[in-house]
């Protein structure tokens, strides 16, 4: 709020110096009976009702972000996720290595299968995988081109919002051991620094011998994380969303994305059938026929990621702005009867 401050008081200082310049050519034409005081009156008093306008407009706002309130949208999706795929509770669930190990040696296991995890496509800052595996105890994998500081969005982002208990709970462990939280990321969280794009099905994955070494073992733990995944989401994955639902259909994977930005004119290939009447206008009625038109709206692109599979589900999520779920559960990962 400070440097907000200041930022404004510079903009402030900016009109005040360009008025008195407007002015002082002004004054040269004034008579010397003029009271010299009146010209930086006139000058407070504009600056004055300017300021007075900039604060109504920003008072009116819900906020900067399209006026949608949606800053707990990262907490509300988790809620959301455990509820609706409580599969993970069990699949993702941190354990200690050394139980793990014991567990595997009683059962005289000869092949060490890697544990599952949540895979969090394009997380941004990575408040999302933050909650999900510092809050919930679950294995998390994000995918995302930025390095994200995930600690740092813990303890100043997610902390901050905790119940007091689990504040305290969390000082404690900090005041204990300084490393508390990086050890605990280093147990439950790993980034893959890239971009995410769907894996070819794992019948057709061949390492081509004219491709680069470093695509070849990007894309090959792009498949392996997607193969791992016990659920994959992506909230306003932008450019990725189509991508993680093509991803969950090939490796038959649960999965939630809520869409946000279209993109129509760097996906120009995408396209939906809608009713209209004989005017071109969309129309549901017994005279209406179909037309092909390009996605180019948020509406449009939901309709398009629903037609892509029949067992797909969509839900309003508790947040504003573009809070329509799209997803997969479990059990209709075997319903292959509705298929095309």
């Amino acid at each position: 709020m400070a440097d907000l401050t200041i930022k404004e008081r510079k903009k402030v200082d900016g009109r005040r110096r360009a008025l008195e310049l407007a002015f002082a050519k002004q004054k040269q034409h004034e008579s010397n009976n003029n009271d010299p005081g009146d010209s930086d009156h006139r000058i407070n008093s504009i600056i004055g009702k300017i300021e007075t306008i900039k604060i109504g407009k920003r008072a009116g706002r819900k906020s900067a972000r399209h006026g949608a309130r949606n800053q707990h949208r990262h907490k509300q999706f988790a809620k959301w996720i455990l509820e609706s795929f409580p599969h993970i509770l069990e699949e993702c669930a941190y354990i200690d290595d050394n139980s793990a190990t014991n567990d595997a040696n009683s059962d005289n296991s000869m092949t060490i299968t890697r544990p599952m995890h949540v895979l969090d496509v394009a997380g941004g800052k990575g408040e999302l995988s933050a909650r999900l595996s510092l809050c919930h105890s679950l294995r998390v994998v994000m995918v995302d081109p930025r390095r994200a500081d995930i600690a740092s969005v813990y303890k100043n982002t997610v902390v901050p919002k905790l119940p007091k208990k689990w504040k305290a709970s969390f000082d404690k462990n900090l005041e204990d051991n300084p490393s508390f939280l990086e050890d605990e990321l280093e147990k439950k969280f790993s980034q893959m620094v890239q971009c995410f794009s769907a894996p070819p099905a794992p019948a057709f994955h061949s390492v081509q011998t004219d491709t680069p070494t470093g695509e070849c073992d990007e894309s090959d733990s792009l498949q392996e994380a997607v193969q791992n995944a016990s659920l994959i989401i992506g909230l306003h994955a932008d450019g990725a969303t189509e991508d993680i639902v093509d991803a969950a259909i090939r490796y038959n994977k649960p999965f939630v994305v809520v869409p946000c930005c279209v993109f129509p004119n760097l996906f120009r290939k995408r396209f939906i059938n809608i009713s209209v009447d004989a005017d071109g206008i969309s129309n549901l009625g017994s005279d209406s026929k179909m037309k092909r038109v390009p996605v180019r709206t948020h509406e449009q692109f939901c309709q398009y990621l629903l037609e892509k599979d029949p067992r797909f589900r969509t839900e309003n999520l508790p947040f504003e702005g573009r809070n329509v779920a799209i997803f997969m559960c479990p059990p209709d990962l075997s319903n292959q009867s509705n298929l095309k």
